[in-house]
């Protein structure tokens, strides 16, 4: 027959993984930050994009056309 009952760990054992999650945690905060400031990046990168293209259209909408 299998034993179904839980073993709780002993307070060291739990004060180990608890360090273990901590840390984890701390580094995927650090990952999100890491994330959350190259999104930020990106986004500004593909605002300037954006108004390149716009500035561009203006002036060949502004610009007549060589074949007219």
């Amino acid at each position: 027959m299998m034993n179904n009952q839980l073993k709780i760990p002993s307070p060291e054992i739990r004060a180990s993984h608890i360090a273990k999650l901590r840390e984890l945690n701390r580094c995927m905060d650090k990952h999100i930050m890491n994330l959350d400031e190259l999104n930020a990046l990106l986004e500004a990168e593909l605002r300037e994009q954006r108004r390149r293209i716009d500035r561009l259209r203006e002036e060949s909408q502004a610009t007549p056309s060589q074949n007219e």
